[in-house]
């Protein structure tokens, strides 16, 4: 993501509170592009299920995942404490739902808006496509930068 690896284009989401300024092509980490980060339009709780879907266009083993909150010049104050993982890639009826090895389904994430949260994913996800749900007990507004960790897999399909 940070890199522009991955274009504008395979990053979506499912609704931003302004597209221009504060749309998913603004959710690269380390990055305070325009309005410095993803938000997704309604505010998140449990019963809100918003997300950041990042396409991969093929399959890759992904072993890790960061997030950042909106820094937006100094001015944002929005950050997800925590989030959820989903991934599909082809074979799969859905997206799935990623759960540790303890079987925790969330994430921790920030505490700020600027500090880097990295995470690494244990078991390892292989996928083509990843969403990051953001993910609070109590209404809040919230935006993400996030990044993924990996490389492309090498072995034989999966389907």
């Amino acid at each position: 993501m940070e890199s522009g690896a991955i274009k504008n284009e395979d990053i979506n989401a499912s609704s931003s509170y302004i597209l221009p300024s504060v749309g998913p092509q603004n959710a690269r980490l380390n990055k305070d592009l325009i309005g410095g980060a993803w938000c997704p339009k309604p505010q998140i709780s449990k019963e809100v299920v918003e997300y950041l879907e990042i396409s991969l266009n093929s399959l890759h083993v992904i072993t890790a995942v960061a997030t950042q909150g909106r820094f937006g010049n100094g001015q944002g104050m929005e950050f997800a404490e925590d989030y959820i993982i989903e991934y599909w890639r082809p074979g799969l009826p859905r997206f799935l739902r990623y759960k540790d090895a303890m079987g925790q389904e969330t994430l921790k994430g920030n505490t700020n808006t600027y500090t880097v949260v990295k995470r690494k994913l244990k078991p390892v996800v292989i996928a083509t496509k990843i969403r990051f749900i953001p993910y609070s007990v109590h209404l809040r507004t919230v935006c993400m930068r996030v990044e993924i960790y990996g490389c492309p897999w090498k072995g034989k399909s999966l389907t």
